[in-house]
């Protein structure tokens, strides 16, 4: 009986022992096969997030004690989507090893600070880019689809420089940056770019905020655009949805301009020093954008615009339901009721038309070809700096001389009423210029490349009626120019020799017009080898180009005497002028490089 207790005593502690010993076996192999599961989880996170400093070690690995030293050198590694590019504050430019323009691959982030938009991380420079849109620009970031920016504070000075170009990228995100002190705009989205642009300040641009074209879309929301050209400047077939910014304090608050039609919604456009919203007509129709609708208010907030609120000059009744505004600073045709945005301009197909008698085509400069620039958008900016050497002048043509197709001539929206100081103080009678059959689709050279470059149908101007001689008035109002002393009676009347170069040196008194002067973009201060030109030196079409541009004048061509309404650095300015010169005041206006002369 006593062997009992041993023997069960003997059983339990092997059952014990089978019972413990599994687990302890299976014990290193969990420990394995945890160990394992972390390195396949970390590796990922590791691979994702890289960082760099501006002048940190040039053998830095991208880690947070031994960063890139530049983010060339961490594009370099060739980033895949999904990664993060941390930048820590400091200046990124090329003296720090950067290589512009920025090339953000797709799906990769580039993210500085974006609790304080990017207030010391500063990326700065810009080199050129060839657009597939807008051929050569100068650019500091391009965007791809699914990239994203934010937290950084980007600055291009370069001329005609871009801080972050979008190419037709999907998905893009730019969210809580600074865009500042850009020579030409902050952003730019042509092509069929997609983007969300969220959160961002863009001031001191020397053109716009933001400029959106081509076949653009996307959000454009509570961001904030000032002190700069034209805060938002929507052309081409733009479709992009502007709510709850402040565009404050910029020359005019959104450019809207060809055939594009933007939503607008719950901003506040304040404190611009001409115009809130400026709607401008289009060779081949008008801009339709959505100011609110009977069912869907507009919401937007007009205060203190020393202009118009809305200076609509599209030539149709544009619809803006449920907004603030003051009813007497409105030009143009403005429904306050409405179902819906206008409706689009009915397109017509472009027909051949008869080539022209006489056209000359301008000269490329080929010894200088840099000074051949491509095409741009809208900008306003301050002198005209004429060509060092004038070019021989000609002997002036009775004929105007086309340098591209003539476009669709429109009256004004608020014709002015008819003056008799528009005559010329010599009393003589003025020989209207002869119409000249325009060509279709002319070939432009690089100096004539247009922002739309689809043919359209071509109509000519009106012909002008050569006004009578009549006496000059006593008091004239103030003019640019010398005014003529008061006489009792008039001078005697003469009639302009053919062979005359250039026009009568003094002028009729010319009553200005400030609702389409307002609509002129300044003078730039630097270069200007884009000019606006009327091929014709007609005192009735010099009469009617200084009541908007009173600096217009007549200088010598190769193409004889032309009318110089103003010049520009960069072609996207010139091109407003152009369409205010045609649309407005019923002028056959061209840009031409001052090359071409």
């Amino acid at each position: 009986m006593r062997c009992k207790p041993s023997f069960f005593s003997a059983i339990a502690t092997s059952i014990t022992v089978l019972a413990i010993a599994p687990p302890m076996l299976a014990r290193p192999v969990l420990l394995t096969t945890q160990a394992q599961t972390w390195k396949t989880s970390q590796l990922p996170q590791t691979a994702s997030l890289i960082y760099v400093a501006p002048r940190a070690n040039p053998n830095g690995n991208g880690s947070p004690n031994n960063p890139y030293p530049s983010i060339a050198a961490a594009l370099a590694t060739k980033p895949v989507a999904g990664t993060v590019i941390q930048l820590q504050e400091g200046l990124y430019s090329t003296d720090t090893g950067e290589s512009f323009p920025i090339k953000l691959p797709a799906g990769v982030t580039l993210r500085g600070a974006p609790t304080v938009r990017g207030l010391n991380t500063v990326i700065r420079g810009g080199s050129r880019f060839i657009s597939t849109s807008f051929a050569s620009q100068n650019i500091t970031i391009l965007a791809d689809n699914d990239a994203r920016i934010e937290g950084v504070t980007v600055t291009n000075p370069n001329t005609r420089g871009t801080a972050v170009w979008v190419e037709s990228g999907k998905r893009v995100a730019i969210a809580n940056n600074t865009f500042i002190n850009s020579d030409r705009e902050g952003l730019f989205l042509t092509g069929t770019a997609d983007a969300i642009v969220s959160d961002n300040v863009f001031r001191r641009n020397g053109a716009n905020g933001l400029s959106a074209v081509g076949s653009s879309t996307g959000e454009i929301r509570n961001n904030t655009f000032e002190s700069t050209g034209f805060g938002l400047a929507i052309g081409q077939n733009s479709r992009v949805n502007v709510s709850n910014n402040n565009i404050l304090n910029n020359t005019d608050g959104i450019i809207i301009s060809n055939l594009s039609a933007p939503t607008l919604r719950n901003n506040l456009i304040s404190d611009n020093k001409r115009d809130g919203i400026v709607i401008l007509k289009d060779r081949k129709g008008y801009p339709t954008p959505d100011l609110g609708t009977s069912t869907n208010l507009g919401k937007n907030i007009f205060r203190n615009n020393l202009g118009k609120d809305i200076n609509n000059n599209s030539g149709v009744t544009q619809v803006a339901v449920g907004n603030q505004l003051d009813p007497k600073k409105i030009a143009g045709n403005i429904a306050f009721v409405g179902e819906s945005p206008t409706a689009p301009a009915p397109q017509i197909p472009s027909t051949p038309l008869p080539a022209a008698t006489a056209t000359l085509a301008p000269a490329r400069n080929t010894a200088n070809p840099s000074n051949i620039d491509t095409v741009e958008i809208t900008r306003p900016q301050t002198s005209f700096i004429p060509p060092a050497t004038s070019p021989t002048a000609l002997a002036p043509s009775n004929s105007s001389i086309l340098i591209e197709p003539l476009p669709d001539v429109p009256q004004p929206v608020t014709p002015a009423k008819p003056s008799p100081s528009l005559i010329s103080p010599t009393t003589a009678p003025v020989i209207a210029s002869t119409p000249v059959t325009p060509s279709a689709n002319l070939a432009q050279s690089p100096n004539e490349v247009l922002i739309d470059r689809d043919p359209i149908p071509v109509v000519p101007p009106r012909q002008v009626t050569p006004p009578r001689s009549i006496f000059v008035p006593s008091n004239p109002p103030p003019t640019t120019t010398t005014p003529p002393p008061a006489t009792t009676t008039p001078p005697p009347t003469t009639s302009i020799p053919p062979t005359v170069t250039p026009p009568p040196a003094q002028t009729a008194p010319i009553p200005y017009n400030p609702q389409i002067a307002a609509l002129v973009p300044p003078p730039a201060r630097d270069t200007t080898p884009y000019l606006v030109v009327i091929p014709s030196s007609d005192a009735e079409a010099l009469n009617r180009v200084r009541s908007v541009v009173p600096s217009g004048k007549v200088i010598p061509s190769r193409f004889g005497n032309i009318i110089l309404v103003q010049g520009y650095p960069d072609r996207d300015r010139a091109e407003v002028l152009k369409v205010i010169m045609r649309s407005a005041i019923g002028l056959d206006a061209r840009v031409i490089h001052q090359n071409s002369l």
